[in-house]
C-alpha cells in the first residue's frame, strides 16, 4: 500500500539515520563527502518493474544514501537502456512521485557503455570537484556492449567516480556474467566497481534497510582508501586538465550496430543476432 508523502519523508529520515549508522561502522565512511548518482535500466523488459511500483519504491529506499553523505543532498539521475538520457536530480523535495512527474518510461535494448561514458563526462569535465563519486548502476540484464564497455570501465578508472552495479530478478550464479567478471578484469588504474544481485531492491520484507545499505557501501571505503584514488580527489577539479588525453580516450570509444555482422551459426555474428531477437522481445514486451 503506498504510504502518504508524509509517512515517506519520515521513512526517508530513518532510512538517512540507518545509512549513517552503517557508515559508522566502515573506515573512511565516517563524515565522508561525497557526491551520490543512480543509473537506472530501463530496457523493455523493464516493463513490470515499472508498472508495478518497483523503481519508484527503489529511488525512495537510495535517496538515504545521498542525504546522508551527498555534498548537497541531492542524487543525480541517468536511466539507459541502448542510449541513455540525463534527468532532475532525486532530492527530498521531489521523490515522492518522481517517476511520474519527470516522465520516465520504458524501452529498448541494453547498453551500458553510453551512460557510463556521460558520467564521467559529467562528475570529470562539466561539474570537477575535490569529490569521490558513488554511482549506483541498477539493471535486470547483461549488455549488449561488453567490449565497449570493457574500454569505458579502464579509461574511468583513471579518475575517482566507483560504480556499485546491482543486477535485480535472478540471483543465480549463471545471470549477469559480464558483471560478475569485473572485480578481475585487467588494466585498469583502480579497481573501481562491485557487483551483487538480489531479486529486487523495492521488498523490504527480503532485505531490510541495514542490510541493503551494508550491501551497497561494501567495497566503497576499500576503494576510497587506495593511494591512487585519494589522489586522484585531491586533483579532482584539475583532473579534466591534467588526465585530458584519457578522457579523449574514453570519449573515442566506438558503438557497434548488432546488425552489422552476418549471424554465421556458432560465430560472434550468431551472438549478435541472437542479440536483435533479445532487443525485439524486449520492444514486443512493452506492448503486451
Amino acid at each position: 500500500m503506498r504510504l502518504s508523502k508524509e509517512e515517506s519523508e519520515k521513512r526517508l529520515d530513518l532510512r538517512k539515520e540507518t545509512v549513517k549508522k552503517v557508515c559508522l561502522q566502515k573506515a573512511d565512511m565516517t563524515g565522508l563527502i561525497s557526491r551520490v548518482a543512480v543509473v537506472l535500466d530501463v530496457s523493455g523488459s523493464m516493463a513490470e518493474a515499472f508498472r508495478s511500483g518497483m523503481v519508484q519504491a527503489t529511488l525512495e529506499r537510495l535517496l538515504p544514501l545521498a542525504m546522508a553523505f551527498d555534498d548537497d543532498g541531492t542524487m543525480e539521475v541517468w536511466t539507459f537502456s541502448h542510449g541513455f538520457q540525463r534527468h532532475k536530480p532525486l532530492t527530498r523535495g521531489n521523490f515522492y512521485n518522481y517517476i511520474k512527474d519527470n516522465g520516465l518510461s520504458y524501452g529498448g535494448g541494453t547498453n551500458y557503455s553510453p551512460v557510463i561514458r556521460d558520467v564521467g563526462n559529467y562528475f570529470i569535465k562539466e561539474e570537477p570537484a575535490c569529490l569521490p563519486n558513488y554511482v549506483i548502476f541498477i539493471t535486470d540484464g547483461d549488455n549488449f556492449d561488453e567490449r565497449e564497455t570493457d574500454r569505458v570501465i579502464k579509461h574511468i578508472s583513471h579518475f575517482p567516480i566507483f560504480f556499485q552495479f546491482v543486477g535485480i530478478g535472478d540471483t543465480s550464479p549463471n545471470a549477469f556474467k559480464y558483471l560478475r567478471k569485473l572485480d578481475d578484469m585487467d588494466e585498469r588504474f583502480v579497481d573501481n566497481a562491485n557487483f551483487f544481485a538480489i531479486q529486487t531492491l523495492s521488498d523490504i520484507n527480503l532485505l531490510d534497510d541495514t542490510e541493503l545499505y551494508t550491501k551497497l557501501l561494501d567495497e566503497y571505503p576499500k576503494w576510497l582508501s587506495y593511494p591512487q584514488v585519494k589522489e586522484m580527489i585531491a586533483d579532482g577539479d584539475k583532473l579534466f586538465e591534467t588526465k585530458k588525453k584519457r578522457l579523449k580516450k574514453l570519449n573515442k570509444v566506438k558503438y557497434g550496430s548488432p546488425l552489422d555482422e552476418k549471424p554465421t551459426k556458432g560465430g560472434k555474428g550468431w551472438e549478435i543476432a541472437k542479440t536483435v531477437i533479445k532487443i525485439l522481445a524486449e520492444v514486443i514486451d512493452i506492448f503486451t
